[in-house]
């Protein structure tokens, strides 16, 4: 391609001379009589343009309005965006001559709706919408859910004004209590039906309540204050029912939010990307008040959006530009004025909206129209928007991660009930760049840390802290699709999940251990090392303590629960989080870990050979990005943590059994006190469960979360060197 592409240029230039030669005579012998004319007139100007490297559309208010240059185009104020069907997040990518991550591929497939014929695929089939585990659908698999959508001719005709009435909150409830719930509501309902015909008022709203009965005026008054919820769930059922949501799930219960229904807008939250656990309140019940394809519009916005992110190379979204006061956020420029700080994503957004036409459904399927089908990769240009002036090729970052506010106490009584542990303050992770003696925060993210987690010690199962370390360290090696080899200490049954093969009850889980987006590392961990400073300022790195800010598939955890130390973020803002640092800092691919992990698993009388023979893909940054963690907010009694493990609640016994039999009671500071065994009580509640919900279970009242701590309006705690 390059030497075609010089020969062209040759043979421009030689055109030239020729034509300079030929109006100057040079070649001639008859003499003339000599003129001393202006250099100007003895120039000649080439009206073409000259030749492009990389030409691609620009587009601009939905269609292609000429071309570019792309290998120009951040310099003349564009981003150039591949809408095709191969683009990954950088950790994934695969450069001229470079070896991508072996996850590629999987990504590439999952991303456009394939399902690989393996365990990959059967996670991938059981979650079928991934966008909220950090799988970016492509604009092909879009279009095609979107034209799917639109020819449900249902969506037209759906009702969402109780939806939009409705301002509460519906969780899942175990099906034998939904029946009762179903068939006590269907009695009132039908009762309440025959009062308004029996008084001829035609509406319930026309009803005079005077003129009853003061039993019928209980009948309506307990209609009115239930029925809100109930045509709220049957809004919601009807939705999910045109959308094709129940497809797979068979029958529910009519106007009660039953385990089906829980299933499906579980779905639903995947595919529009919502975060919930499958009930009806907050993200969930601002989407399903959405028509259908507007939801559609959004999808394509968003990824769209991703997309141009990445390839600008921005990381910004608004979660800095505040402060906790409620003044704007600014920093001081290279002119010695303050400047506020920007929403970059937000900027993106409206650019790329504008580029392709995107504010209707109706023009956003215009836009596929003339996209038509999209290859591997197709790039285009957009306008683009001016960087920020801290802004470089090798940026000066800095990462703290706030604790928030930390209970060591232990969390139960010693009647096994959950001891209030309010947070206020959750965790958080904030990006800084240094500029100008500054520390200028580009981003803030809800994380997690350590807490109170079980254990598995010497064949029995225990309460245990598992800590955050505080303090400094680095982040220099980043993996993408990264693997979790289990210690020789986890009980097999922890490494075995339900088949879904006919006829095979157990399989080896390797989704937990990766690689996968629904790995316990999720798509990308940064590792936490310890470091020592030379006295020439070079650093010894070293001393890993397991610790790592990575992805998780478990996205719900991220705003309530704890980890087992290590710093969590949602799948997709890990990615986006790695990839910036990668794209604004020096690093080195070092390519592909091998591992060689076989172990066989005895469960239920069965062998199952566990083998790993891949590991992630290996970035290491030539300089490392310094990390903070702060001590946060130490509430409680216990001021550090509990270092010995804590026997779970005996339910039968009413009391914490100790693996040797004993009996003991639990103070908050995990102080042990023998006591003989009391007399049992079956009314005895059981706590030997996580004392945290599931991805789709309730939230304790005690874990409700509050706000993240605000980055630091100066310089953080810590500076590093």
């Amino acid at each position: 391609m390059t030497h075609v592409r010089n020969s062209r240029v040759f043979s421009w230039l030689s055109g030239i001379l020729v034509t300079v030669l030929m109006v100057t005579g040079c070649g001639g012998k008859k003499k003339e009589k000599r003129e001393t004319p202006s250099r100007k007139s003895h120039e000649r100007v080439d009206s073409r343009p000259v030749p492009m490297h990389q030409p691609v559309p620009l587009w601009e208010d939905g269609r292609p309005r000429g071309k570019i240059d792309a290998a120009k185009a951040d310099t003349e104020g564009y981003i150039v965006v591949d809408l095709g069907e191969e683009w990954t997040p950088y950790i994934f990518s695969s450069p001229p001559g470079a070896e991508p991550a072996a996850y590629r591929k999987t990504y590439l497939a999952l991303a456009q709706g394939r399902f690989p014929d393996n365990h990959h695929g059967d996670r991938a089939r059981k979650d079928e919408y991934l966008e909220l585990y950090g799988i970016m659908p492509t604009l092909n698999l879009l279009h095609k859910r979107f034209v799917a959508m639109s020819k449900r001719q249902c969506i037209n005709a759906l009702d969402l004004e109780a939806l939009r009435r409705f301002d509460g909150f519906i969780a899942y409830r175990q099906d034998r209590a939904n029946k009762n719930v179903q068939r006590s509501f269907a009695a009132l309902e039908r009762r309440v039906g025959e009062i308004v015909r029996a008084a001829g008022a035609g509406t319930l709203e026309a009803l005079n309540l005077e003129t009853l009965s003061d039993v019928d005026r209980g009948h309506v008054a307990a209609y009115v204050k239930q029925a809100p919820k109930v045509e709220a769930i049957r809004a919601t059922q009807a939705r999910l029912q045109c959308e094709g949501y129940f497809e797979g799930l068979g029958r529910y219960l009519d106007g009660v939010l039953d385990w089906r229904t829980h299933e499906a807008i579980a779905k639903f939250e995947r595919r529009h990307r919502a975060y919930g656990w499958g009930y009806i309140g907050k993200d969930t019940l601002e989407k399903l008040r959405t028509p259908s394809l507007e939801l559609e519009r959004q999808a394509v916005v968003r990824v769209l959006t991703e997309r141009a992110l990445h390839a600008a190379g921005v990381l910004e979204d608004g979660s800095t530009v505040m402060r906790h006061d409620g003044t704007r956020r600014t920093f001081r420029g290279a002119d010695g004025k303050p400047h506020a700080l920007r929403n970059l994503e937000a900027e993106i957004r409206d650019h790329i909206k504008r580029a392709f036409a995107l504010d209707t459904p109706e023009s956003t399927l215009a836009f596929f129209s003339r996209l038509g089908n999209i290859p591997t990769e197709k790039l285009v240009a957009v306008k683009g928007i001016t960087l920020p002036e801290y802004y470089s090729k090798d940026m000066d970052f800095y990462a703290e991660i706030d604790r928030g506010d930390i209970w060591y106490d232990f969390p139960f009584d010693n009647q096994g009930l959950e001891r209030p542990q309010p947070r206020h303050f959750r965790p958080s992770l904030t990006l800084y760049v240094k500029y100008n003696g500054q520390n200028i925060p580009l981003a803030r993210y809800g994380t997690t840390v350590g807490g109170w987690r079980s254990d598995f010690e010497n064949g029995h199962v225990m309460w245990r802290f598992k800590d955050s370390p505080v303090g400094p360290r680095v982040w220099q090696k980043i993996v993408a699709a990264p693997v979790w080899l289990p210690p020789e200490s986890t009980p097999h049954k922890d490494l075995l999940q339900r088949s879904p093969k006919k006829g095979v009850k157990w399989e080896v889980d390797y989704d937990d251990m990766g690689p996968s987006y629904a790995s316990a590392y999720g798509l990308v961990a940064a590792y936490h090392y310890k470091y020592q400073k030379r006295s020439d300022g070079s650093l010894t790195v070293g001393g890993d303590e397991g610790i790592r800010t990575h992805g998780s598939v478990d996205y719900m955890s991220v705003a309530r629960r704890h980890s087992h130390g290590c710093h969590r973020l949602q799948n997709h803002l890990a990615v986006r989080l790695m990839s910036f640092i990668l794209a604004h800092r020096a690093h080195t691919r070092i390519g592909q870990r091998r591992v060689a992990l076989e172990r066989d698993l005895e469960y239920d009388g069965e062998i199952y050979k566990l083998e790993l023979r891949e590991g992630g893909f290996e970035f290491q940054l030539n300089k490392p990005v310094y990390v903070n963690v702060t001590e946060g907010r130490i509430r409680g009694k216990a001021k550090k943590p509990i270092a010995h493990a804590i026997p779970k609640f005996d339910a039968d016994a009413g009391v914490y059994v100790t693996p040797d039999g004993g009996a003991v009671q639990v103070s908050p500071t995990g102080k042990l006190t023998d006591i003989p065994f009391p007399i049992q009580d079956e009314g005895a509640l059981d706590p030997n469960q996580e004392m945290l919900p599931q991805p789709y279970g309730p939230a304790p009242a005690s874990s409700t979360p509050g706000p993240l701590p605000p980055p630091a309006a100066s310089a953080p705690a810590h500076t590093p060197p």
